[in-house]
């Protein structure tokens, strides 16, 4: 017991190395901790810095999406409208082709203003006579055989076609002239 006393009680100078060498040891280890206490704010202001960077770039895309999405809402918020007014307009095109001379003034005014205004709104009508069919904006009601006559050509246009801005509103009814085999009625 006298020897365990002597041995906590000696003073640090006369440890044994072994001791003096495992407090050596500790006391630089603070040292790489501290540049890893430096390294760890600069890797975490970084990753913060690209976080933000994602986020304002996020956020940048979703402001133009949203304005996209409120300029394709604004340029067809009277698509409805405008396709509940095509059957007036057909309707004043018939009362037009029915009347002649100045009895038929006023309805050609109104038919005119009506199609000024839906014009106005973006309407634009399908062009049909004379063209070669295409089944995205045509109907086709009826095909006819015309002998020397190219084929797939319209013929005739039954009820006009229309699309407000890019989309169509209502295909073109059209009769095609077909040259060759079966004809449908």
């Amino acid at each position: 017991m006298a020897e365990e006393a002597r041995t906590v009680e000696q003073p640090e100078e006369e440890k044994p190395d072994e001791t003096r060498k495992g407090l050596g040891a500790e006391a630089s280890a603070p040292a790489p901790a501290h540049k890893d206490e430096t390294a760890d704010p600069r890797r975490q202001n970084e990753e913060l810095l690209s976080r933000l960077k994602y986020l304002q770039a996020e956020f940048e895309n979703y402001r133009k999406r949203t304005e996209r999405e409120m300029e394709s809402v604004v340029r067809f918020a009277h698509e409805v409208l405008v396709a509940q007014l095509l059957p007036v307009l057909d309707e004043l095109d018939a009362a037009v082709a029915s009347l002649d001379g100045p009895s038929g003034d006023g309805i050609r005014l109104v038919r005119g203003n009506l199609l000024k205004a839906l014009q106005d709104a973006g309407l634009q009508e399908i062009p049909a006579e004379g063209q070669v069919f295409d089944p995205y904006v045509h109907d086709c009601v009826q095909q006819v055989a015309v002998p020397g006559s190219a084929d797939g050509l319209v013929k005739e246009v039954v009820r006009k076609g229309y699309r407000l801005h890019d989309r169509i509103l209502r295909p073109a009814q059209v009769i095609v002239i077909k040259s060759q085999g079966e004809t449908h009625a």
